[in-house]
């Protein structure tokens, strides 16, 4: 493989990676804002979902077709996914739960219910998207948990770096498997 398929190849795995990027940015900084200030963050918090679920979808694309199915059908199935993930979260809002749920908690719920969406999203489609909502169930545990803020910090931080070095080493034996068993089907 020639210097410049390698860095084409480099090129195309930094933009697939991009839109996961972008979500354990945001989820930090939304984490973040919520262990500040938690009764504020829920309206943050429902924006941020159909980020994720056209991440979700995204991720899943390449596979979408694979087990036979037309790939209108994985769409609809991602759309009624997050589509019943967002319902959840608004009935939330009803004023009957809002009796049994404080503002500080309705947050947390939320963190909760988006991080199993995409735990549950990423064992069907994309492993990706599991280590993200596993990300985001750590992160809410944390918040309950620590009440130092430096320390949740740090916390989330890690979670974050260990996905992302799982998610590198992975591409790398994968990418290695590929090439040798190209180079190997070339020899014969």
């Amino acid at each position: 493989m020639s210097s410049t398929d390698q860095q084409l190849q480099r090129k195309r795995f930094m933009l697939y990676q991009l839109p996961y990027v972008v979500l354990y940015v945001a989820a930090f900084g939304l984490v973040a804002m919520t262990s500040h200030d938690a009764a504020s963050t829920s309206a943050y918090w429902q924006m941020f979902i159909p980020l994720i679920a056209l991440v979700s979808i995204l991720g899943g694309w390449h596979w979408a077709g694979a087990s036979g199915d037309p790939r209108w059908m994985y769409l609809a199935r991602q759309v009624l996914h997050w589509g019943t993930v967002i319902l959840v979260i608004r009935l939330l809002y009803a004023h009957n739960v809002q009796d049994f749920l404080n503002d500080e908690q309705d947050s947390f719920v939320i963190i909760y219910i988006v991080g199993l969406a995409a735990v549950l999203s990423g064992i069907y489609l994309d492993w990706k998207m599991a280590l993200f909502g596993i990300f985001l169930l750590l992160s809410a545990v944390g918040m309950a948990w620590l009440e130092d803020n430096v320390v949740l910090l740090l916390a989330v931080a890690l979670v974050a770096l260990a996905a992302a070095v799982v998610t590198l080493i992975v591409r790398g034996k994968l990418s290695k498997a590929r090439a040798s068993s190209v180079l190997s089907s070339t020899a014969e």
